[in-house]
């Protein structure tokens, strides 16, 4: 045989050979798409049209670049033969080509570079929101092209990406096969990291939530189609993070678990968030180092919708209101609220800055392209912007570190018209907080008086003022408070501050700061406070007289936000002064002057706290206290001693069935005591003491040498704690109730 033909035989085989592989090889349909990305990961998804095993590999752009290990995915026909490859363990801000086989097929050689996220130290990113993106009823979206023409970083989905409103799992795989393929949005995938959340159309159908019909199967298709690094639990809701730079987005589900019980933030309101993800939500706000904090969902966050609706963040006020409060509680500064959903653009700012020390800004970014909805354009506290735009998202601009970081919000018409502009300063979100302002005072009169501060002597004995006033006006006291007036002009500034939080990290516990160093210090400022109001008086100056009472009353506002009898003494002590003051002033200055106090003593009586709050406090201390004592007693070498430390969690329990019983007197006090309440308690405390008086027998004999241990030890002790507290609590209830009786003796 011709050995020429024998090789163009042999080539035409080989060649017939590789064509029925690659007839034979699936190939991609979809993708691949960009996934979640961050400093560290990429995570890439795509379709193939049949069924195998595929490999992706990175191939590094830049020289010096180690290359990463391949990783495999397996399409199955029961998922649609969608692909999700996670690449682990890479530098952060460095970019690849991709190159996807199957076998030894290439299905899809990139060239185009995907790069992983900005590293949390970087100082600028862009973020693109969006949702309700009806791809079936506007073929023509510009939107997209605007926005990737702008370079962002990632984009957020926040649903009804696609329109589903199908229960059938086929016609929801069919949707989503459909959206990602519609050429813009395909565009936009291939170029830009996407993370995504449901709203009520791709979760079920319009305005539900909860175990809705059509619901079913929602997360697991939802699941095969986004490539995120995490979703939800790990078994339900689709719940997801992640950083970009100076920003980290908790992306949320609004609508799993909605209505699935109680509210964890908020045992008598309902749950949209489910105790699962609040508590996520918690832990991932508390260890952020990010300078903006964006929460995101396709709820909106205010009530401001359309009659009927009942699928907004308004509607579970309750766990809302208190999770901003937690906000506040834990100092978490720079977060941003975003939604979508009712087909408008809109900047709201929340009036929370008395439960989270700023007012919180949301932005609501909707529809991407679908209809507007004039009867979402509802009116709204703290409403600043409203547009309707059929095309439109918005983008999150993050320039800068520390108290000189912004962010820059921008919406984004079809057309690439810039709409609406806003930004945010971070030294204006972070929690003001009027604790901050006395520990600065405080070390400012440090400065002034010294360690001790020493103020000039005084042989007043009215306990309510600490000076009285024929000695305010002496040398030395004149030239003590004019030494101060610049703290006290301070001091009446923190009046408009609402929050006030001594305490550290654990909510429910006073710092030792406040107890051991603080506590002074504030009493050292009111009493300057009242010298001042006094010397203001004498001069008839009225306005320099109502900054002293108004400063004193709002003092002890924030101090009675500290659970604990110190605080709440001290605050009993300027009411009392602020009480005097008013009185004097009306038989000093005229009918006009005692008004002017009159009215700022009845503001303070309707922001003050309740009795019942002051005992809710105190019982707060009660068994902070009885810890203490138990901890101290551990350390002895008595009989008791023994006891705490071998039954230390028994001896507890049973000081709190004690004190419980003590405390269920008081939480019928509410607002005020009456004298029968307060005759009630003190035949409660004698009483107490004749029922306890064989432990009182009994813990007396722990204390004798040679004792043994007794039957009865545990609730012995568990009862001196109990007896311990009672007359405290006794001293603490008529103290405040003889100040509210004045307070409301004034305001009349």
């Amino acid at each position: 045989m011709n050995p020429m033909l024998s090789f163009v035989r042999a080539v035409a085989t080989a060649n017939a050979f590789v064509a029925l592989a690659l007839a034979q090889a699936p190939a991609l349909s979809h993708g691949p798409l960009r996934g979640h990305a961050d400093a560290s990961s990429l995570h890439v998804w795509a379709r193939a049209d049949g069924p195998g095993e595929f490999e992706l590999a990175l191939l590094p752009i830049d020289a010096g670049t180690g290359t990463p290990p391949p990783v495999r995915a397996t399409a199955v026909a029961e998922r649609d033969c969608v692909l999700h490859w996670a690449v682990p363990a890479l530098p952060a801000a460095t970019s690849y080509r991709l190159r996807i086989r199957c076998g030894d097929v290439v299905v899809h050689e990139g060239t185009a570079p995907w790069s992983t996220g900005l590293p949390d130290d970087a100082t600028t990113t862009t973020l693109a929101f969006g949702s309700c993106a009806h791809d079936k009823a506007f073929p023509e979206q510009p939107i997209w092209s605007r926005l990737l023409a702008r370079g962002p970083q990632g984009l957020v989905l926040l649903g009804d990406t696609p329109y589903i409103d199908n229960a059938s799992v086929s016609a929801r795989r069919a949707r989503h096969r459909d959206f990602f393929a519609f050429p813009p949005v395909r565009t936009m995938l291939q170029a830009v990291p996407t993370w995504t959340t449901w709203d009520d159309h791709d979760f079920a159908t319009n305005d539900v939530f909860g175990d809705a019909p059509g619901s079913k199967h929602s997360r697991s298709v939802f699941v095969d189609y986004h490539a995120h690094a995490s979703f939800g639990d790990g078994a339900r809701g689709v719940w997801t993070s992640f950083r970009s730079g100076p920003v980290e987005v908790f992306l949320l589900d609004t609508r799993t678990c909605a209505d699935e019980g109680p509210s964890p933030l908020a045992a008598n309101e309902r749950t949209l968030l489910g105790q699962a993800q609040l508590q996520w939500l918690q832990r991932a706000l508390l260890q952020s180092t990010a300078s903006w904090k964006v929460l995101a969902c396709g709820m909106v966050w205010n009530e401001g919708v359309r009659s009927g609706k009942k699928d907004c963040w308004g509607n579970w006020r309750g766990e809302r209101d208190a999770l901003f409060r937690w906000l506040g509680a834990q100092r978490i500064g720079g977060v941003v609220l975003v939604g979508g959903d009712v087909h408008r653009s809109r900047v709201i700012l929340h009036p929370t800055t008395a439960a989270c020390g700023y007012e919180l800004p949301e932005l609501v970014t909707s529809p991407l392209a679908q209809n507007v909805i004039d009867g979402n354009a509802a009116p709204v506290p703290g409403l600043v912007f409203d547009a309707g735009e059929p095309q439109s998202a918005l983008l999150l601009v993050a320039v800068g570190r520390g108290d000189d970081a912004l962010l820059r919000a921008v919406f984004v018409a079809g057309d690439g018209r810039e709409f609406h502009t806003r930004t945010f300063r971070a030294a204006a979100m972070r929690p003001r907080d009027a604790a901050d302002g006395y520990r600065e005072l405080v070390a400012t009169l440090r400065g002034l008086l010294g360690a001790g501060l020493a103020l000039p002597l005084s042989d007043y004995a009215d306990a309510d003022f600490g000076v009285g006033d024929s000695e305010v006006l002496r040398p030395d006291w004149l030239a003590a408070v004019k030494a101060a007036r610049p703290a006290l002009a301070t001091f009446a500034g923190l009046a408009d501050e609402a929050r006030c939080r001594f305490r550290g990290g654990d909510a429910e516990t006073p710092t030792p700061e406040f107890r051991r160093e603080l506590h002074d210090g504030l009493a050292t400022l009111q009493t300057l406070a009242i010298a001042d109001g006094l010397q203001r008086m004498a001069e008839r100056d009225l306005d320099g007289l109502a900054a002293a009472v108004r400063s004193l009353l709002a003092m002890a506002r924030h101090l009675q936000q500290e659970p604990g009898s110190l605080a709440w003494s001290l605050a009993a002590r300027g009411e009392r002064a602020a009480a005097t003051l008013q009185r004097r002033a009306a038989k000093a200055l005229g009918a006009d002057a005692g008004q002017r106090l009159r009215e700022l003593v009845r503001a303070h009586l309707a922001s003050r706290a309740t009795l019942a709050a002051g005992v809710v406090a105190l019982r707060q201390e009660a068994f902070l206290v009885a810890d203490e004592a138990l901890r101290q007693w551990a350390m002895g070498g008595d009989l008791r001693s023994v006891v705490v430390r071998q039954s230390a969690a028994a001896v507890r329990s049973a000081f709190v069935t004690a004190a419980n019983d003590l405390f269920a007197v008081l939480d019928g006090i509410g607002t005020r005591a009456t004298p029968a309440m307060r005759e009630g308690l003190r035949a409660w405390t004698r009483d107490a003491q004749e029922r306890f008086a064989g432990q009182r027998a009994t813990a007396a004999s722990l204390a004798q040498p040679g004792a043994k241990v007794p039957a009865g030890a545990v609730e012995a002790i568990a009862a001196q704690l109990a007896l311990a507290a009672c007359p405290e609590l006794l001293r603490f209830v008529e103290d405040q109730a003889d100040v509210l009786l004045l307070l409301a003796d004034v305001a009349r």
